[in-house]
């Protein structure tokens, strides 16, 4: 046990010695074009019920999350962007370095009002108003992501946050409005361990392989004013192909088609803000299939008491299955405080109050089955980016 938390303690510590060289300017940039950016983000939580990232229950720090961010513009026309990440979260991250993301942008048409390109390689999802600024804590809206949604305890980050592929993507802008489409298409690749884990919990051991193929994302997205408005639509198509290990068990197929309707209204002092998610889950097996509809949404207030401290409220409904809605729904209510004495530095501290199992992650809570029904945690997180 000691060597593999060493391990991973040694793997976020080579990057935060990278990031930090890099922010005090010891690695200079002799071309302009050429940037490095970054962040790093700690963790505590103090829950009760459940475990969430880490044994919380006794109090926890296994949530960290650290990043080196490059881009480079090498013509008006081409740039390339990757990001390298170490995230620990519990048991649904182990803190291995991966890149994040590493794609060529190419515009291939771009004058004042419009512009049409594309990016290739692992390119970042947009999927609701969040999804592909997830780990930043600067960007995201409370510690933890809006679970209606971007399900953040169920360790699907792996499979929504990015795809190895390529991304169409466009915009047009007008005298008070704009408007951007994005289309991704990926190919085809393995599930690790761990996410199998993190996706059917105890009964991922009778995977053998799994495949996760051609996921499609898509999203149009509206704004006006600047900003002050926005609305947008989010769609994804996935499919996964299992090989069972057991004889008794056949091979098994899942289709997920899912929708986001998105809407957020900026204004002095308050931000409002209302997302919908419906996912339709075709699963199927030797012995059949079964179609399950999993719906939810949220509505989120955020009050700025000053230019650095905001005020958050959110509510959350999740229903897993929509003919069986009473019995598995699930509530949550957030409430927190944001703190940015500067552009760089920032502390949140969030109370969540859940009633219900949806979010809440199983591999943290493999010796605490069945799961509590009630779960209230206490977050704190520090970030720096720079």
């Amino acid at each position: 046990m000691m060597p593999i938390i060493f391990k991973q303690y040694l793997r976020s510590l080579v990057l935060g010695i990278v990031v930090f060289f890099i922010s005090s300017g010891a690695l200079s940039q002799e071309d302009n074009d050429l940037q490095f950016h970054g962040f790093l983000s700690q963790a505590y939580l103090l829950s009760n019920g459940n475990n969430f990232y880490g044994d919380s229950l006794r109090g926890s720090t296994d949530y960290r999350e650290m990043a080196l961010t490059s881009t480079w513009r090498v013509t008006p026309a081409l740039n390339f962007a990757g990001q390298l990440i170490s995230r620990d979260a519990g048991s649904a991250d182990n803190g291995d370095v991966n890149i994040d993301f590493l794609f060529a942008d190419i515009k291939a048409i771009e004058n004042d009002m419009s512009g049409l390109g594309f990016r290739i390689g692992r390119v970042r999802n947009a999927y609701g108003f969040y999804n592909d600024t997830r780990d930043v804590l600067f960007t995201r809206p409370s510690i933890l992501m809006p679970q209606a949604v971007y399900f953040e305890g169920n360790g699907l980050r792996e499979l929504l946050f990015a795809s190895d592929g390529v991304q169409l993507y466009s915009y047009w802008d007008a005298e008070e409005n704009s408007t951007t489409f994005n289309f991704t298409m990926g190919r085809n690749k393995s599930l690790s361990a761990d996410v199998l884990k993190n996706l059917f919990g105890p009964s991922a051991a009778i995977i053998h392989t799994a495949e996760f193929k051609t996921p499609i994302f898509a999203q149009i997205l509206h704004s006006r004013n600047g900003g002050d408005s926005k609305i947008a639509f989010s769609m994804l198509n996935v499919h996964l192909d299992l090989r069972s290990s057991s004889a008794a068990v056949a091979d098994i197929t899942l289709d997920a088609t899912g929708y986001v309707i998105s809407a957020q209204k900026n204004m002095a002092t308050w931000t409002h803000t209302a997302e919908y998610s419906l996912i339709t889950t075709d699963f199927r097996t030797s012995q059949g299939a079964q179609t399950t509809e999993i719906e939810s949404a949220y509505i989120q207030t955020q009050y700025r008491v000053r230019p650095d401290i905001i005020l958050t409220g959110r509510y959350e409904y999740i229903v897993l299955d929509r003919d069986l809605r009473n019995e598995t729904d699930s509530h949550h209510l957030v409430v927190g405080a944001r703190w940015t004495p500067t552009p760089n530095w920032i502390i949140d501290v969030d109370v969540y109050g859940i009633r219900g199992i949806s979010g809440i992650p199983g591999v943290d809570n493999a010796n605490n089955m069945p799961l509590d029904q009630r779960t209230e945690i206490f977050a704190v997180m520090l970030g720096y980016r720079f």
